[in-house]
């Protein structure tokens, strides 16, 4: 089903989707308009219901990252970590939920780039999200069917339902990650009820 495309061809293909939504973006003409395929269709869909969910604390989250060239990497893994990491209760730190939340804030801080004077930072948030999802969540992936693991699990039924969950777990562990502060964590935490 992937067609041979990469990860970064599928970050790609969100995050200047997701920067198009809001403004335009000259400098990537290579990136259809249109999705590459079905797996690139669905993340758009997934990622846009993510952020549909909170608009607002997604924006919060990247004005409060204050990203600058020396430290966004740092700060972009630190909270890639905790969405990751292992849960309480048994339940595992990687889940497809998990990294369709990941794709969704990397679509949205890459808007948050373009939009404040940062575009040169754009091609950075798509290369963060790929080394992590290649280098930290590779196996699982692999053990999960990939892409088309994604699409079984997002399917038209269950998409709804799952996202609702996945913005959970991303409120959950925002609220966990201090480097945030208090006033995001609170920010966070109430958006979760």
């Amino acid at each position: 089903m992937n067609e041979g495309l990469t990860t970064r061809d599928y970050m790609e293909d969100y995050c200047i989707y997701r920067i198009r939504k809001e403004v335009p973006l000259p400098n990537y003409d290579h990136v259809r308009d249109d999705p590459v395929n079905a797996v690139a269709a669905r993340i758009r869909e997934i990622g846009t219901q993510i952020e549909t969910k909170n608009p607002d604390f997604f924006a919060r989250v990247c004005d409060q990252l204050n990203v600058n060239a020396t430290t966004a990497y740092a700060q972009f893994k630190d909270l890639a970590d905790e969405l990751f990491r292992d849960q309480q209760n048994g339940h595992q730190g990687v889940s497809w939920g998990r990294i369709a939340a990941l794709i969704a804030f990397s679509g949205r801080l890459a808007l948050h780039c373009a939009t404040h004077d940062m575009e040169n930072m754009v091609p950075s948030v798509i290369g963060w999200t790929e080394r992590y999802l290649d280098g930290n969540l590779n196996i699982w992936m692999q053990e999960h069917d990939q892409w088309d693991g994604f699409m079984d699990f997002f399917d038209k039924d269950k998409a709804r339902e799952r996202v609702q969950d996945t913005v959970s777990s991303l409120v959950t562990s925002v609220c966990k990650y201090a480097a945030f502060g208090a006033g995001l964590a609170a920010i966070a935490c109430l958006l979760r009820r």
